[in-house]
């Protein structure tokens, strides 16, 4: 498949690239088209911005949103065929206010992906938690009952319109084609804080 003929079915892997102070990193999705799509460019940019636009008011004031690419979950090809990647520049200054100091990078927002079956997935999102936001439990580091509903309230916001009616989100496995679907019922804020190295990475799929 290419982006420019997209059909229901489709899984597309959406990547959000994120810069604060000298620092950048990205978060990945696995999306589905739920119809066949007439007008891709459109519809590619719709669904960048959304990402974009949950991310915005999920992060705190000085993180910035670089860049949203879409590719097809299909690695890149040989010879590379440039149909296969989207790249969206947007430099979109994220929302949430930081009046008090804000944790290390390495301190997670961890937001489950909630399927009907299967293990749940989950998202770990950086620069998004300040002091106020962490309690403690057993010496374990954990969100506060007040910043579990404040980031909740963003999601739920956010979800009220998600991806809109040409795509939802999923968890896509498989390689090198997809195999196995299962579609995201809900993005759920855990209280856990989880301690993620900064130079952590987990792009590459196992088969």
């Amino acid at each position: 498949m290419t982006l420019a003929m997209i059909v229901q079915g489709d899984v597309l892997t959406v990547r959000s690239y994120k810069q604060y102070v000298g620092y950048a990193w990205a978060n990945n999705y696995e999306v589905e088209a739920t119809q066949n799509i007439s007008n891709p460019s459109t519809a590619l940019e719709f669904l960048a911005n959304r990402i974009a636009f949950l991310e915005r008011d999920l992060h705190l004031l000085g993180v910035v949103i670089d860049r949203v690419t879409i590719s097809t979950y299909v690695p890149d090809s040989r010879p590379y065929n440039p149909n296969t990647l989207a790249t969206f520049p947007l430099s979109l200054p994220c929302a949430r206010p930081a009046p008090f100091e804000v944790l290390p990078l390495e301190l997670c927002l961890f937001v489950r992906r909630n399927t009907t079956f299967g293990r749940d997935g989950r998202i770990l999102y950086r620069g998004c938690l300040m002091e106020s936001d962490m309690g403690a439990a057993a010496f374990r580091p954990l969100l506060t009952s007040a910043a579990v509903n404040t980031l909740q309230s963003v999601i739920n916001n956010w979800q009220s319109i998600g991806l809109g009616a040409e795509f939802r989100l999923v968890m896509a496995s498989g390689f090198p084609n997809v195999t196995t679907v299962r579609p995201v019922t809900n993005l759920q804020v855990s209280e856990k804080i989880v301690v993620k190295k900064y130079n952590n990475r987990y792009f590459r799929r196992n088969p």
